[in-house]
């Protein structure tokens, strides 16, 4: 298996030859890499959905901006879903629905691709919402790779050398970032991103 630096190199590799579907698959394979190492006595499903929950102040700037992750529910079915209160979160939706169906090579279920938005200039483009199919703006690969460059596990990891992430007008070199999630933390506390709790009760019923 890949080592999560090269996982992360590989995914923007992919994203910027317009494939989409491999990146992202890279992309849960660097989250993936860097659950294993923090948690290797929990489930997959558990240990992948408990990285991006704890990293949510991160994973929420970079990946679906403008939205409160920590509480809105999102309107669709995935199998036991971790989140408090039993419906499924961020984190079980892109585990349930993109890591499980790239993990197992399988096609996208139609209404969950992600939308491609990584060149426009809006601050909220972050989903495409009806009953039972939420379309991510394609910003959630950066997320996932934020994540998983900050885990101080991945500290001693490399091979993205050239490798950047933007964030409003700032440029991070992944080189420079690897494992300092406290100080990527400090830095995005000190700007301004409102969110908002999104209530999809209305689109609930899902039998």
């Amino acid at each position: 298996m890949a080592s999560v630096g090269e996982s992360v190199r590989k995914s923007l590799q992919d994203f910027d030859l317009g494939d989409i579907d491999f990146s992202l698959l890279h992309a849960c394979n660097a989250v993936d890499g860097t659950a294993k190492k923090l948690f290797p006595n929990m489930g997959v499903a558990e240990r992948f959905t408990r990285v991006l929950r704890d990293n949510y102040l991160i994973l929420g700037p970079f990946g679906i901006p403008g939205i409160n992750l920590v509480e809105t529910r999102w309107p669709v079915k995935v199998r036991a879903p971790k989140a408090p209160g039993g419906l499924p979160d961020a984190a079980d939706v892109i585990y349930g629905i993109h890591r499980c169906t790239h993990g197992h090579g399988d096609e996208m279920p139609a209404g969950f691709e992600l939308i491609r938005n990584a060149n426009s200039t809006s601050q909220n483009n972050w989903a495409k919402i009806e009953k039972g199919q939420v379309q991510f703006f394609d910003n959630l690969i950066f997320g996932m790779l934020a994540v998983a460059v900050a885990s101080p596990v991945n500290a001693a990891q490399n091979a993205t050398d050239g490798c950047y992430l933007t964030l409003h007008n700032m440029k991070f070199n992944l080189k420079d970032w690897w494992g300092k999630r406290e100080d990527l933390l400090a830095i995005l506390a000190q700007m301004e991103f409102p969110v908002v709790t999104i209530n999809f009760a209305h689109m609930m019923d899902l039998e």
